[in-house]
């Protein structure tokens, strides 16, 4: 059959093709891909690269199945607290559509490939669940392979897989068309949506009932996002900042309201404060934040990844990660590049103004301890060794035992040997404070301390 002339290069199969030939034929280039053949005519170039990146991941092909991440009830509530939520008669009227057209299942995934919402005929979901098809599995490229929902959010652009396409074999009687959703305010991808089906119910229309539905499910973020930010602009009115975060979502701060106040210091997980509320936020949201804080012209999802997780990161992690972070912090956060939509104000910014000044002692009482001292991040970590270092040249410097034996009893100078002995040596014989500073300075010089 040879490569095919498609009316879109992201449709798998038109509708003259013989499916069950067409599948034969991809499974003997599938097994010709796993030994190392490439640039197949059978097989698309968007699927050999899916491949490619499906090998690196070291998915099974064979045996390999989309792993449950979560349990059911816990992919239900994080349904039910996705902005997706918004779309679910949407999705319910495409599965009328297509009920019968075929049988299939409509799901959706979120941002990381995890699996919220499916629905579907109860024999075609049973089948489903014999994939792993189901609420709470991970769909992500580097978790199942190739596939409809994780190459589409890989690549970046809708796409429909057929039978051996699939990365991993027990998806093979399987065709799949997937579109990612984007938020309208911001562009950024927050899930994607999927009609799935047995290998007869593969058509190139398929891809395009998908792209439809996930357009219209755009439209009614945009109209939901629209009528809340009318609401809060009449409850708040001349109250504005009162009861709530003061920023709109997806625009920059506006004139007058309140900054964004984020601790950073002597904590695992950030403390933020706007309005009068405060969100306490995980390590790993903390991580995210403070790189935000560090890049003021942003980051991209790419060097996110690269940031937080190594040369192994995924954007697509990164990207659902800054999705639930843009949840709990709304409108602080813009895409393209990630950036903090409002003015930062944190205690680690304030510690170095203070140093840049020359008042020691205000930074050294503002100085609750180390930046973020639990994350490994290279970034953070160089800020937290700088802003150490720099406060404590400062305090040493100064000449002031006051200002020592405040440094000494802060977490980062609480073993600082050069700091005991430069107070001690300050102190004269007289000083009350001295046999104190004595005894410390003899208690870290103490063997196997």
């Amino acid at each position: 059959m040879g490569r095919r002339a498609l009316a879109s290069q992201w449709v798998a199969i038109d509708s003259s093709t013989d499916r069950r030939e067409w599948a034969r034929k991809l499974a003997r280039a599938h097994e010709r891909g796993l030994a190392g053949a490439t640039a197949q005519p059978e097989v698309r170039e968007v699927i050999d690269q899916s491949w490619r990146r499906s090998a690196r991941a070291r998915v099974d092909p064979i045996g390999g199945i989309a792993p449950l991440v979560m349990s059911g009830d816990e992919a239900a509530e994080r349904w039910d607290e996705s902005p997706l939520r918004v779309a679910e008669p949407i999705l319910r009227e495409l599965l009328a559509d297509v009920g019968t057209a075929g049988q299939q299942v409509v799901l959706v995934c979120d941002a990381d490939g995890t699996m919220l919402w499916i629905d579907g005929e109860p024999g075609v979901l049973e089948q489903a669940t014999a994939i792993h098809l189901e609420r709470g599995s991970g769909w992500s490229e580097e978790r199942a392979g190739t596939n409809a929902m994780g190459t589409a959010l890989a690549a970046g652009h809708p796409l429909q897989v057929f039978s051996a396409e699939h990365f991993a074999v027990p998806v093979h009687e399987w065709t799949c068309s997937a579109a990612p959703v984007r938020d309208p305010a911001t562009g950024e991808t927050i899930g994607v949506l999927d009609l799935s089906g047995e290998l007869a119910t593969a058509h190139p229309h398929s891809l395009a009932l998908v792209e439809a539905a996930a357009r219209m499910i755009e439209a009614e973020l945009a109209r939901a996002a629209a009528e809340r930010t009318a609401a809060l602009r009449e409850r708040q009115g001349a109250r504005r900042g009162v009861g709530g975060f003061p920023w709109e979502a997806g625009r920059a701060l506006p004139a007058g309201a309140a900054a964004l106040r984020t601790s950073f210091l002597g904590r695992d997980g950030a403390l933020v404060e706007a309005g009068g509320r405060s969100v306490r936020l995980s390590p790993r949201h903390s991580e995210i934040l403070c790189l935000l804080s560090l890049a003021p012209e942003g980051m991209g999802a790419e060097r996110l990844a690269l940031e937080l997780y190594g040369d192994f990161g995924k954007p697509v992690t990164a990207r659902a990660e800054l999705s639930r972070l843009r949840r709990a912090l709304p409108g602080a956060i813009v895409a393209n590049p990630y950036r903090l939509a409002v003015e930062p104000r944190d205690d680690r910014r304030e510690v170095e103004e203070l140093l840049g000044a020359g008042r020691i002692a205000e930074a050294l009482e503002r100085y609750a301890g180390p930046l973020l001292p639990g994350p490994e991040v290279p970034l953070v970590e160089e800020a937290r060794r700088r802003l150490d270092d720099g406060l404590r040249e400062a305090v040493l410097a100064s000449g002031a035992p006051a200002l020592i034996e405040a440094w000494l009893r802060n977490p980062s100078g609480d073993d600082d040997v050069e700091a005991c002995r430069a107070l001690v040596a300050l102190l004269g014989a007289g000083d009350p404070r001295r046999p104190a500073a004595i005894s410390r300075l003899r208690r870290l010089l103490a063997p196997g301390r």
